[in-house]
């Protein structure tokens, strides 16, 4: 009998250690087919502004109360597909300052307004005796805030959000990066 309920015991925290490793949140697959396709508009676009917006979290999934809107503005540089002036608003969202994020939580999106420096890390070479060495920590700057390829659709108040949706809007923004001189 003992037997017997060693093996049952251990066949349920074998289920449950499976089950718990096994569970993850679907994410949608959006190929650049799909994103052209259901988008109202396609822009290349660089972001000028950023404030907070008095939306909330509508996404069934999540916590609402640990999102708060933002409404980042646009300037376009280049119309892909649809129409749109020369600027736009787009809603998006982030966690609150206090907020903890969410394991396998919203693949979220945030909007670079200014130039950006980036440190790269030493590379290694050898030497022509076989002999290595580290070369200097290089810094690059570059000379432009970064523009961004947004697939996007039009919301009925007239902004715009990303066309995968407020849970998972990575989907629907690339980010361009030029390089300074």
């Amino acid at each position: 009998m003992r037997m017997k309920n060693r093996i049952l015991a251990t066949a349920v925290a074998i289920f449950f250690g499976l089950s718990a490793i096994s569970s993850a949140r679907q994410i949608g697959i959006f190929p650049y087919e799909k994103l052209l396709k259901e988008s109202d508009l396609v822009v290349i676009a660089r972001a000028v502004s950023t404030v907070p917006s008095k939306d909330k979290w509508q996404a069934a999934i999540f916590d609402r109360d640990r999102f708060a809107g933002l409404e980042t503005t646009f300037e376009v540089a280049t119309v892909l597909k649809g129409k749109a002036a020369d600027s736009f608003k787009l809603l998006h969202f982030h966690y609150k300052a206090r907020a903890k994020p969410f394991n396998d939580g919203p693949a979220l999106v945030s909007f670079l307004t200014e130039p950006l420096t980036v440190d790269i890390r030493p590379t290694r070479e050898f030497d022509g005796e076989g002999l290595e060495r580290l070369e200097s920590l290089k810094r690059k700057s570059l000379t432009s805030a970064p523009e961004y390829l947004l697939f996007l659709k039009r919301r009925d108040d007239g902004r715009f959000e990303a066309v995968s949706g407020q849970v998972d809007p990575d989907s629907s923004v690339r980010t361009l990066f030029r390089e300074g001189a």
